[in-house]
């Protein structure tokens, strides 16, 4: 449900520093006249629907696992001055880091979300639905698409005023490259193959600049994962809607558009019915900002820390397995040994909660309920898409190291800065 939206590659400036040229006026880029709008949290309202969320949760996931582990990592940094940059898979991920974070009291993040879902009648219509009230949560609104930064620059000014008054930030900064002929935009957010996308850089530069004030200030790298995303089944109708949005005719793309809005309503009016299992939050190690550190550094490493502790769920590994041929129980049972000896010696996170065969009778049973295969006289694929989207969520824990990625091909190109 949330995004960091439009994090273009740019240089920061301060205040006194940059103006935009924007052909009207000269306004400084970094002017905040939106501010005392940028944060309207408000603990009461928190506290007073919180426990109604979490039995709505209940109605599709087990529970919201957050380790001690993981707890201890945030408590023992000692600051609230902490960047929380997620991996997204989720309308969920805000929603259950938000919920697990307020009721474990925990530092409670602000969170950078697209207004897609904040503002117009699609907002008024997932409040209802959902019934979260998000600005009171703590959403930031962010545009999600954008060839230009000035949302950027606003973006990175609320951050850094939050960051200074010891209040976290949740950011999901996965990011793609959208070219339309010689224009090029940045979106934000999910990728609904399931991959994980390059984190756009310039959402950490407020942090640095937080550190050169002699601030302590972390970027902690988390990854929530599912043993069953609630809307995989949306996921290949959302690509396609999201293809026709995109099409040079303009019925087409409103087309698109319409399909789209339709199929978001559509999920959040189910979406505390089609969850299966867990939702699990995992954090990587900690990173502290220095003063003189690298944005493109720190988004690296926050990326590789954030994919290393994503978790391996069970019916995720089945998935594999079966994406790379396994169509008997016994061509599944040796695949899943010999997957699961590969995880172990690159210290994945791997930890199912029962034995391999009960766990993979599970996954199997859960995946034939979800009419995503056939597991009668062996197993046959039904829906191939919701296999690859989960064998795609882990496939980087087999891919070479694992977890690194070129610099070279993870920040956003120079046709895509502003002019100032």
């Amino acid at each position: 449900m949330v995004w960091i939206g439009t994090l273009l590659e740019i240089d920061r400036r301060r205040p006194n520093e940059g103006h935009m040229n924007t052909g009207k006026s000269s306004k400084s880029i970094w002017s905040l006249p939106n501010m005392a709008d940028g944060d309207r949290f408000d603990a009461e309202h928190c506290g007073r629907i919180a426990p109604r969320i979490e039995r709505m949760i209940a109605g599709s996931y087990h529970a919201i696992v957050l380790s001690d582990e993981s707890k201890k990592k945030i408590v023992d940094l000692g600051t609230s001055s902490i960047v929380y940059a997620s991996l997204h898979k989720s309308h969920f991920d805000y929603i259950a880091v938000c919920l697990k974070f307020f009721l474990e009291g925990l530092p409670y993040p602000r969170t950078i979300a697209g207004t897609n879902l904040l503002t117009g009648i699609i907002g008024r219509l997932v409040k209802h639905l959902t019934k979260i009230d998000m600005m009171k949560w703590g959403a930031v609104p962010m545009e999600r698409t954008s060839s230009i930064s000035r949302n950027l620059f606003d973006i990175c000014s609320r951050m850094e005023v939050f960051l200074r008054s010891d209040k976290p930030i949740l950011a999901f900064p996965e990011m793609e490259i959208i070219s339309d002929g010689e224009i090029k935009s940045i979106k934000t957010g999910r990728a609904y193959s399931g991959k994980i996308r390059k984190f756009a850089s310039s959402l950490f530069r407020p942090a640095i600049n937080v550190s050169k004030e002699g601030k302590k200030v972390y970027i902690l790298p988390i990854a929530v994962s599912y043993d069953f995303v609630a809307e995989d089944s949306y996921f290949g109708w959302l690509a396609k809607a999201d293809k026709l949005r995109r099409s040079e005719n303009g019925l087409t793309s409103f087309g698109g558009k319409l399909y789209y809005v339709f199929l978001e309503l559509h999920f959040f009016h189910k979406m505390y019915l089609l969850g299966r299992g867990n939702i699990y939050i995992d954090t990587g190690q900690p990173i502290p900002v220095e003063p003189k550190a690298s944005k493109k550094e720190l988004a690296l490493r926050a990326q590789e820390g954030a994919a290393r502790c994503y978790r391996v769920t069970m019916p995720a590994l089945v998935c594999y397995a079966i994406s790379k041929g396994a169509s008997q129980r016994g061509e599944l049972d040796s695949s899943l040994e010999k997957y699961i000896r590969l995880l172990n010696e690159k210290g994945a996170n791997f930890h199912p909660p029962l034995a391999l065969n009960q766990s993979t009778d599970e996954a199997l049973e859960e995946l034939a309920q979800r009419k995503v295969i056939s597991y009668r006289n062996g197993i046959s694929v039904r829906k191939l898409e919701i296999i690859n989207y989960y064998t795609n969520t882990i496939a980087h824990h087999f891919e070479g190291n694992g977890y690194t990625w070129p610099i070279s091909k993870t920040y956003v190109s120079t046709d895509v800065r502003p002019n100032y």
